[in-house]
């Protein structure tokens, strides 16, 4: 899943090995994407996308 970091584009996430480059970074461990979501809003870090949506799914 991709994250951006609108605030701060050269974030480092030392706690959970992330680094963003030119504000986008590409997290693939479960663990680390809901950290990467449960950061505070003036951090600035947001999902920018994820698996679309199977039609099962969308029903």
């Amino acid at each position: 899943m991709k994250f951006t970091s609108t605030r701060y584009p050269q974030l480092v996430v030392h706690d959970l090995e992330v680094t963003f480059v030119d504000g986008e970074a590409e997290v693939t461990d479960k663990a680390t994407i809901e950290a990467l979501r449960g950061l505070p809003p003036d951090v600035g870090v947001r999902a920018a996308g994820g698996r679309p949506v199977r039609d099962a799914e969308a029903r």
